[in-house]
């Protein structure tokens, strides 16, 4: 018994210390779903509380509305690049203007989310030189089985830099959940910015199949997609389309 208790205080540990990594960024997510026919009214609301708390590079928020599925109309407020100083920081202020302020339209919301970024899993993103937010991004959550992480994760890191290899230029960013959701939750953001533009480098003569077993080994491609895929639960993988609202992001607002 006493082996098994410090077993699990070691685990505890180990997570904690994970959430706490001062290497990793951390990206913050709200989501929120104003009261019907009340869209306008939320968004000049939360334009004031933007010029008010969110103006500066440190403080700056950027927001997408889903305009697909079921969400269609809700809108989702991100920060991006954290640490865990920033946690630290006495947000009370922004906290009672944006309930006496904003909170009155609101029908719905989420509550905080917070996402480590995986950095092995991430193309055509600059840490250190991030740019403006994509105008489209494409949000896929992934609802991983226990015990089938390696598998999800195996293949999400494969496919990363074969996607380098092919010259895709859309941008993809892979988060995990580690407050506010299930920790085997995954979200895969890929941004871009015009539905017209070019995806992808047209000199690829091999299939992303072919190109797959090559760097990995023959037959890699149909293993590691067929565990990809039998390590998602039954509902694990919903895709919406979202679209920026610059009047809401910082360095963009009017």
């Amino acid at each position: 018994m006493k082996n098994i208790v410090i077993g699990l205080i070691l685990i505890f540990s180990l997570s904690i210390y994970g959430q706490r990594n001062p290497n990793n960024d951390y990206w913050n997510s709200w989501r929120y779903t104003p009261k019907k026919e009340m869209a306008a009214e939320f968004e000049a609301a939360v334009a004031k509380k933007m010029q008010k708390f969110n103006a500066s590079a440190e403080t700056g928020m950027f927001t997408y509305k889903i305009i697909t599925g079921r969400n269609t109309g809700t809108y989702e407020r991100v920060e991006s690049m954290k640490y865990p100083k920033d946690y630290d920081m006495d947000r009370t202020a922004e906290g009672d203007y944006w309930d006496k302020n904003v909170s009155k339209y609101v029908e719905r919301t989420s509550g905080q989310m917070r996402w480590d970024r995986i950095n092995n899993a991430t193309t055509n993103w600059d840490p250190e030189n991030p740019g403006t937010p994509s105008k489209y991004l494409e949000r896929t959550t992934y609802d991983v089985k226990p015990g089938k992480v390696s598998h999800f994760r195996r293949f999400m890191n494969r496919i990363t830099k074969i996607r380098t290899k092919r010259g895709v230029k859309d941008t993809f960013l892979l988060f995990r959940c580690i407050s506010g959701g299930s920790e085997n939750m995954y979200v895969m953001v890929r941004g871009w910015n015009s539905y017209q533009d070019e995806r992808t480098s047209q000199d690829n003569e091999n299939s992303w199949e072919d190109d797959y077993n090559e760097e990995y080994g023959w037959g890699t491609w149909d293993q590691d997609l067929d565990n990809f895929r039998n390590s998602l639960e039954a509902w694990g993988e919903m895709t919406e389309t979202m679209q920026l609202v610059p009047s809401l992001t910082t360095g963009m607002m009017n």
